[in-house]
């Protein structure tokens, strides 16, 4: 069995930023069309998935502004749509969250099959 073994005697102090969870980012963006205002998500992993959610946002009138690298306001009073573009939806398996957000917010939606292309 291998092993790591740590010699030292002086006490690890400092700080560490945790970045935020992918699972629980791509259950939140879809959740911000559930309101008809603004919010503010702070905490977001820098990934293809949070980048490819916010386009699918801004495709059905979403409005959304990056305050840093990790944070962003999304204002989904001009929802306009409740079809999402099919390309986007279709790159990742969590855009099936779209839908309760959409059908509790407009009554219908239409989303891509996750993860087809």
């Amino acid at each position: 069995m291998e092993k790591l073994v740590i010699a030292g005697g002086t006490p690890l102090k400092g700080e560490v930023t945790i970045s935020g969870a992918k699972n629980a980012a791509v259950a939140i963006l879809p959740a911000a069309l559930l309101i008809n205002g603004s919010c503010t998500i702070n905490n977001l992993p820098d990934i293809s998935d949070v980048k490819i959610y916010c386009e699918i946002l801004e495709a059905l009138g979403a409005k959304i502004q990056w305050n840093s690298k990790n944070e962003i306001t999304i204002d989904t009073r001009n929802i306009t749509t409740t079809t999402a573009p099919l390309d986007l939806t279709s790159k990742f398996r969590a855009s099936y969250y779209l839908l309760g957000s959409l059908l509790s917010r407009k009554g219908s939606a239409t989303v891509g099959m996750p993860g087809r292309l």
